[in-house]
């Protein structure tokens, strides 16, 4: 009785699709799983790929402007890295023990080699490698099939270089009475300051004081801006064998100027004792006629100088910067003085001195005549707070020392 019992079981056809679904019910979940995580696990790679290459620019770049060992720039593209590593990585609703596991296993995946290689005369190659190797977490899907994790790898190579260029450079300053407006800056060593006011009442005289933001002044931006230059320059030439800066400041008059001088600590000392409270009109044509004159080639004092380093070329610049627009010694446009700044440029540019011009916060008549005097489009700046003041300056520096970083990989 038993035995054919069992064998009509075997031979029965009904609820086969039932069975093997159950079956394969499994499989197919997990399967519908790991199609999910594949695409998240590319979108991750992704983000990744473009933090570990930000990290290796960021890090290339400090090497060259800050003299960094190779295990400081090592430790800074570590902070970097972790520091913006939350926008890829963290999850919804993150516990602080959480937090705590996945940046320990972000840094545990992430491998950084900084080398620095010295090239001829004073260049330097900094060459920076990141490896990021990250565990992606499954779904639950694909856990049916055994599977916890993905191991996401990224890698990102970065190249920046100090190729010692020679240069001879004048700034032209300007030091106006609008050049002690202030800024949006906050100033972050003291970021607060006490106001007097009147608080008087109906029957008593009285002024009180207040807590307000200290913001900095255009000219203390200026400051600020142009030592963030002279740092960088420095850091191509320690030596001072290579570069060789003049400056000069004016308002509706020109002041005594720093003559042409090895390396930038006269340079640099001369803007740091600009007046913090500066005065008068805006005239920059003497500032541009003194720079045009120490840099010309019918001037052989600069080809000389180089000659005794040994550098048999240079290049030559003037940086002229104004918050204004050319009055002279008044309150209003000058047309006159405008159109003899604007041919001074042109004199310049003719000559073979490459011209920047920094407008900062300055109105339209200003923008339009440190516009034209500009080289190209390349060389003019606008900018209208102290961070990119200081872009500004440190932009014209790796310019002219032909300093760059760029992905390598």
């Amino acid at each position: 009785m038993i035995l054919p019992e069992l064998t009509r079981l075997v031979r029965d056809r009904a609820g086969n699709f039932a069975i093997t679904t159950a079956l394969l019910m499994p499989v197919l979940l997990g399967t519908a799983g790991m199609a999910i995580d594949f695409t998240n696990a590319l979108e991750k790679k992704t983000e990744l790929q473009a933090l570990v290459d930000a990290a290796a620019l960021a890090t290339a770049s400090a090497m060259s402007d800050k003299d960094m060992t190779d295990a400081e720039a090592q430790a800074f593209a570590k902070r970097y890295f972790t520091s913006h590593a939350d926008q890829v990585t963290a999850p919804p609703n993150e516990t602080p023990e959480e937090k705590a596991a996945r940046e320990a296993a972000l840094l545990n995946g992430l491998t950084v080699g900084a080398t620095t290689t010295n090239s001829s005369g004073n260049g330097q190659t900094f060459n920076v490698r990141m490896t990021m190797t990250y565990p992606l977490s499954l779904n639950g899907l694909s856990r049916a099939l055994g599977f916890k994790t993905l191991q996401i790898s990224v890698t990102g190579d970065s190249q920046s270089g100090r190729e010692g260029n020679a240069l001879s450079m004048y700034l032209a300053l300007d030091e106006s009475g609008s050049m002690k407006e202030l800024t949006s800056t906050i100033n972050p060593a003291q970021p607060t300051r006490q106001e007097s006011y009147d608080c008087s009442t109906l029957f008593f005289y009285k002024t009180c004081t207040r807590t307000v933001n200290n913001y900095l002044s255009k000219m203390a931006s200026l400051k600020a801006a142009a030592a963030g230059m002279f740092s960088q320059l420095k850091a191509v030439d320690p030596q001072s064998e290579l570069i060789r800066i003049g400056a000069v400041s004016y308002n509706d008059t020109t002041k005594p100027e720093q003559t042409v001088k090895w390396g930038t600590a006269s340079a640099a000392s001369y803007v740091g004792n600009l007046p913090d409270v500066p005065a008068g009109g805006t005239d920059a044509t003497g500032a541009m006629t003194n720079a045009f004159n120490a840099l010309k080639k019918a001037n052989p004092k600069e080809v000389t100088e180089h000659s005794k380093k040994n550098n048999t070329s240079f290049e030559r610049f003037i940086v002229l910067m104004t918050d204004g627009e050319m009055t002279g010694n008044s309150n209003k446009w000058n047309s006159s003085i405008d159109t003899k700044v604007r041919n001074l440029c042109n004199q310049a540019k003719n000559d073979g001195i490459n011209v920047y011009t920094i407008a900062f916060m300055a109105p339209s008549k200003g923008q339009s005549l440190l516009s034209s005097c500009a080289t190209s489009a390349d060389y003019y700046y606008q900018p209208n707070d102290m961070t990119a003041l200081v872009k500004s300056f440190g932009d014209i520096a790796r310019k002219a020392a032909k300093t760059g970083t760029r992905l390598t990989n």
